[in-house]
């Protein structure tokens, strides 16, 4: 079941957490993820001069919330830019939430909004199919 109002107010957090902590060009996207005992982790990407040293916000959020409490499911994904938009997951994040929160409800732009999907229908095929994890 969709929890939209627990959504909507970490996407609202994920807002607030870029607008106050980016830097210039170096923090432009914020990620927030839910876990299923109702924690909740915001990451932001890190931008480098070497540009494959970069890093997305999904995987620092994930990261984060793993390194908490490695058994607590990851429920749900948000990323947003620094103008608030939700923004899809980029290619390599999706095969990192596939591994990591590979039944979570990620939030993908849709109009003026956000509409919420689950991971199977962002990554119907998968890079390594026989590697998905729960």
């Amino acid at each position: 079941m969709k929890d939209l109002s627990a959504f909507d107010a970490a996407i609202v957090d994920a807002r607030a957490f870029i607008r106050d902590k980016q830097r210039g060009d170096w923090h432009s996207v914020a990620c927030v993820v839910l876990t299923a005992s109702g924690q909740q982790y915001i990451g932001m990407n890190l931008a480098s001069t070497l540009s494959r040293a970069s890093v997305c916000a999904a995987p620092v959020a994930l990261g984060l919330a793993i390194a908490q409490d490695p058994d607590d499911r990851i429920v749900f994904c948000a990323a947003v830019n620094r103008r608030g938009e939700v923004i899809p997951p980029c290619g390599p994040c999706r095969e990192l939430m596939l591994d990591y929160a590979g039944k979570a409800q990620v939030a993908v732009p849709e109009g003026d909004g956000y509409a919420v999907v689950g991971m199977a229908a962002l990554m119907p095929t998968p890079y390594k199919p026989t590697q998905r994890k729960p």
